[in-house]
């Protein structure tokens, strides 16, 4: 006798709150189970209209099903390699931050940054400008709920912070979030 197969059902995969529950496309799946926990990559642009954000790329995890929709939650936000690679040229400075953190709603996230400067730093300089930059993001974060820190990073306040007071320290060219990782 032959054996029956059975149909996989397409689930609609829908963008957390922060993006207005936009519809991100589908996704097959026989089984319920197997669908919870698949992770999905769109960019930011896709979701946000905005162009302005073309290098960002946001990673959502579905946590839940109701009927045919699948609801994610946010796992986190990249820059593209490209997009950093461009800022690094030569005879300048590049620090990179990597903080562990916890929100105000008690969300766990991991921020990676990086910090451009203009011309080649000394070691006390460099020093200097990254506890200025662990110390910004590390206030904001704690101060912020994870929405609201979303929300700073995708409107550039934290960029503009930085740019604007680091430079007192030494003239920065570039300073970007390079990734966001959030635990669901």
């Amino acid at each position: 006798m032959a054996k029956k197969i059975k149909g996989k059902d397409w689930f609609t995969i829908i963008a957390p709150k922060i993006f207005q529950e936009k519809v991100l496309g589908e996704t097959p799946g026989d089984d319920v189970k197997k669908v919870i926990g698949r992770t999905v990559e769109a960019p930011l642009v896709m979701i946000t209209n905005d162009m302005s954000k073309y290098y960002l790329k946001a990673k959502m995890k579905i946590v839940r099903i109701d009927g045919l929709k699948a609801y994610t939650e946010l796992a986190g936000l990249e820059c593209l390699r490209d997009y950093i690679a461009r800022m690094i040229r030569h005879r300048v400075t590049r620090i990179d931050t990597v903080q562990r953190l916890e929100t105000k709603d008690g969300k766990k996230v991991a921020v990676k940054s990086i910090i451009v400067t203009n011309k080649r730093v000394t070691r006390g300089v460099e020093k200097d400008i990254k506890k200025y930059v662990e110390d910004v993001i590390a206030k904001t974060v704690t101060e912020s709920t994870l929405d609201d820190f979303v929300t700073k990073i995708l409107k550039d306040n934290i960029k503009q912070k930085v740019m604007k007071e680091g430079s007192k320290i030494y003239p920065l060219r570039f300073f970007e979030i390079r990734k966001l990782e959030i635990k669901v």
